[in-house]
C-alpha cells in the first residue's frame, strides 16, 4: 500500500501490497468498496468544508471584535477631532466678528475724520467765496466810478 499512498507512511509494511488486494477482489466487492470509500471522501470534504466555514466565521468575529476596538478608537479620535475644529470654528467667528467691529470703529473714526475734513473743506469754500463777493462788489463799485467818469468827460465835452 505504501507504493500507491506514500503519505500513509510505514504501517502499511505490514499489510499485503494495495495492487494485489484489490486484484483478489471480485468486481462487486471492488464497486462497493470504491463506493464506500467515495462516500467516505465526500463525507469528510463536507466536514472539512463545514470546519473551514466555522473558521472563517470565527475569524471573522475576532475580526470584527477587534475592529470594532479599533473602530470605537478611532470613533473616539474623529469625535475629538470635530471638538476641536468646533472650538477653532467658534474662534475663527470670534476673530470675525471682533474684525468686523474693528473695521466699522475705524469707520466712524475715519468717517469722523473725513466729517472733520469735509467741514474744514466747506469753511474754506465759504471764505473763499466771500473773498470773491468782495471782490466782484470793489470791481462793481470801480466799474460804477469808471462810468460815471466816463460820463462826466462825455458830458464836459459836449
Amino acid at each position: 500500500m505504501s507504493d500507491a499512498n506514500p503519505s500513509q507512511g510505514s504501517e502499511d509494511v505490514e499489510t499485503p501490497d494495495l495492487a494485489s488486494r484489490l486484484s483478489d477482489m471480485t468486481p462487486g466487492r471492488l464497486a462497493e468498496e470504491v463506493i464506500s470509500v467515495w462516500n467516505e471522501v465526500l463525507r469528510l470534504e463536507g466536514e472539512l468544508a463545514i470546519e473551514r466555514q466555522r473558521a472563517r466565521a470565527l475569524d471573522m468575529e475576532l475580526e470584527a471584535r477587534s475592529g470594532g476596538e479599533a473602530t470605537r478608537a478611532r470613533m473616539a479620535e474623529l469625535e475629538e477631532a470635530l471638538r476641536v475644529a468646533d472650538s477653532r470654528i467658534a474662534q475663527m467667528e470670534l476673530l470675525l466678528e471682533n474684525e468686523r467691529s474693528r473695521r466699522m470703529d475705524e469707520e466712524m473714526v475715519g468717517s469722523g475724520g473725513r466729517l472733520d475734513e469735509l467741514q474744514k473743506e466747506n469753511s474754506r469754500l465759504l471764505q473763499t467765496e466771500d473773498e470773491q463777493v468782495m471782490l466782484i462788489l470793489d470791481m462793481e463799485a470801480q466799474l460804477e466810478r469808471l462810468i460815471a467818469e466816463i460820463e462826466r468827460i462825455r458830458n464836459s465835452s459836449e
